[in-house]
């Protein structure tokens, strides 16, 4: 059955028209027609199964039949800070996180990052992100969005990173001595990993990272590309600490 994201509420028994973009998508691509049935979400958790009840030239307008929580969330949180990078690779490690149940994504700029975003691309470049997100979720099955934050100076935002916080917080760094298995994760608490641009932290960067308690470690013996680090690491942490079995 075929899935689409709604940005507004949804209730049971109610008539709805789809969102503009899922409406195209649904009509233009999927070429839904009366009386199919599909599912929504809009980020509550669940999922909403509907049936299409007419088709204008660009709306469709579904009646909500039944609700269901899917409990598709890990109950690991992990937020990834991803050093910047092309966008087809800030695509990639989005969609791939996304489908891995990443639970928030903090973009971050490094004196190393070969992609800088202006101010005034800032809105554009996240709903672009958000969208590639739905997406995800739309095919993954998730029912709740992965936050995607402004990004943000990677020295700034450790400036505001409290040492005595309860979160697990590591940097993936090809020199470290330790691995994921020296670490114990707060499982109350939420896992931050920190992952630099193409050409690594800056000796700056790694050392005021360790200083805001961010722990180095290596997962492995060859260096990973930046948009390889982030699905590897999260693979292994929601096979070690989440619902990856």
């Amino acid at each position: 059955m075929n899935r689409f994201y709604h940005s507004k509420p949804i209730n049971l028994n109610e008539t709805i028209v789809m969102d503009d973009f899922a409406s195209h998508h649904a009509l233009k691509v999927m070429r839904l027609k009366n009386n199919d049935q599909l599912i929504l979400f809009n980020g509550d958790g669940s999922d909403y199964t509907g049936q299409v009840i007419n088709i204008t030239k660009r709306q469709v307008e579904v009646s909500i039949k039944s609700k269901k929580n899917i409990g598709s969330e890990s109950n690991l949180k992990v937020i990834i800070l991803q050093a910047l990078t092309s966008s087809d690779k800030m695509d990639l490690i989005i969609q791939k996180t996304t489908e891995l149940g990443i639970s928030e994504i903090q973009p971050i700029v490094c004196e190393r990052s070969i992609v800088k975003i202006k101010k005034d691309k800032i809105e554009k470049k996240l709903s672009h992100w958000r969208q590639v997100a739905i997406a995800a979720c739309e095919q993954c099955g998730r029912a709740e969005i992965p936050k995607i934050r402004e990004p943000e100076n990677i020295i700034k935002y450790l400036e505001r990173v409290m040492e005595s916080d309860k979160d697990t917080k590591i940097i993936l760094s090809p020199e470290a001595a330790q691995s994921l298995d020296n670490i114990i994760p707060n499982s109350k608490q939420a896992i931050k990993v920190l992952i630099g641009p193409e050409g690594d932290f800056t000796k700056q960067e790694l050392d005021f990272s360790i200083q805001k308690g961010f722990s180095p470690i290596k997962i492995g013996p060859r260096i990973l590309r930046t948009e390889t680090a982030p699905i590897t690491i999260l693979s292994i942490l929601q096979y070690k600490y989440g619902d990856i079995v």
